[in-house]
Order: C-alpha cells, then sequence, then structure tokens
C-alpha cells in the first residue's frame, strides 16, 4: 500500500513538472519582465514586456526557435507560431506606449 501511494504521488509529481518546464524551456529576450505566468495548466501562458521593437523581437525569436509555421500582423501587432517540444506555441506582440508586450502561450 505505501508502494502505491508512493508512485502515485511521484507520478503526479512527475506530470507537474513536465507542465511546468515546457512554457520556461521557451527562450526569452534578455531585459523580458514576466507580468503574468501560468504553469500547472494549459493553455500555459506566460507575459511580459520589452523595451525592444517587434522586429527585434521576431529576429530574436527567428535565430532561437527559426521560422515560424506561420505569421500574421502589422508594424502594431504580430503573431509567430511555432511547434516547440511537440507542443503548439503562439507568441503575440503587441507595440504600444514605448514598450512591446509579448505573450506565450503553450496549447
Amino acid at each position: 500500500m505505501k508502494i502505491l501511494a508512493f508512485l502515485i504521488i511521484l507520478l503526479c509529481t512527475l506530470s507537474f513538472n513536465v507542465l511546468s518546464q515546457n512554457i520556461t524551456e521557451v527562450p526569452l529576450p534578455e531585459e523580458f519582465v514576466i507580468t503574468m505566468d501560468v504553469t500547472d495548466e494549459y493553455p500555459m501562458i506566460r507575459t511580459g514586456y520589452l523595451t525592444d521593437s517587434i522586429d527585434s523581437i521576431i529576429h530574436f525569436y527567428k535565430e532561437k526557435l527559426g521560422e515560424p509555421l506561420k505569421n500574421t500582423g502589422n508594424s502594431t501587432y504580430h503573431t509567430l507560431f511555432y511547434s516547440y517540444k511537440e507542443r503548439n506555441v503562439r507568441i503575440s506582440l503587441y507595440h504600444h506606449n514605448d514598450v512591446t508586450e509579448v505573450d506565450i502561450i503553450i496549447d
């Protein structure tokens, strides 16, 4: 009985660790300021902001993750779509008030 309880706790712990690692493995630009993290359920979300331009952030993600599967947007709003570690990842960028808000969503 003790072994069964131990195995259940171990499996639950491992499951939560796997979930929480996915969002933290997505690279972030150096000066990224995190404002929200949801790492214990899907979709996982990390939001924050930078003073960098949308173009420089897109360049960063193209260097780190390669060419996106799809991208949409304009000069003030842009979304990059990736498949990363067997998950769908959406990186949305929105520039306003001299900062660029970054939303990373893992489905």
